[in-house]
């Protein structure tokens, strides 16, 4: 009786958990941002030199878009991932140059309405250009990106 009882909840249990589960009342995702994300775009311009950075921030979660278009040098366009931490955003930046793609740690330093890049040594790890030591990254003559309306 015991053995017949443990099948039959078993079964009943199966079935429960098999069944489809009821349609979400939640709105389909459209692909929008949520809405505590703010859309911010930023733009650097210095005589032939320009660069672009578009960023969806939530909470402390930063993606976007970055693309450098320095004079005399290969463009490069791509993505970016990382994390805002106070005043300071580390990402990856993952892009593609002469058609080929590579991935290189990037810092922005916020200063009211724009985020200056900053420089460092690099080395290699992983297939990743990463920062050697964060604490000697300089700020002072980095890329100024300077707020822009978003296209």
């Amino acid at each position: 009786m015991k053995t017949q009882l443990a099948w039959l909840l078993m079964t009943a249990f199966s079935v429960y958990a098999c069944q489809k589960k009821p349609a979400s009342t939640d709105k389909p995702e459209t692909g929008n941002a949520p809405a505590d994300t703010t859309d911010q775009c930023f733009a650097y311009k210095n005589n032939k030199d320009s660069a672009a950075l578009h960023l969806q921030v939530a909470g402390h979660i930063a993606t976007g878009e970055l693309s450098y278009f320095l004079f005399e040098k290969d463009s490069n366009k791509g993505e970016i991932r990382g994390e805002v931490h106070g005043d300071t955003l580390f990402a990856r930046y993952t892009f593609a140059s002469e058609g080929t793609q590579s991935v290189r740690e990037v810092v922005f330093l916020k200063t009211g309405g724009e985020w200056t890049e900053g420089f460092g040594d690099m080395q290699e790890k992983a297939g990743t250009l990463v920062f050697t030591d964060r604490s000697k990254i300089r700020f002072q003559d980095g890329l100024r990106f300077k707020e822009t309306s978003c296209p």
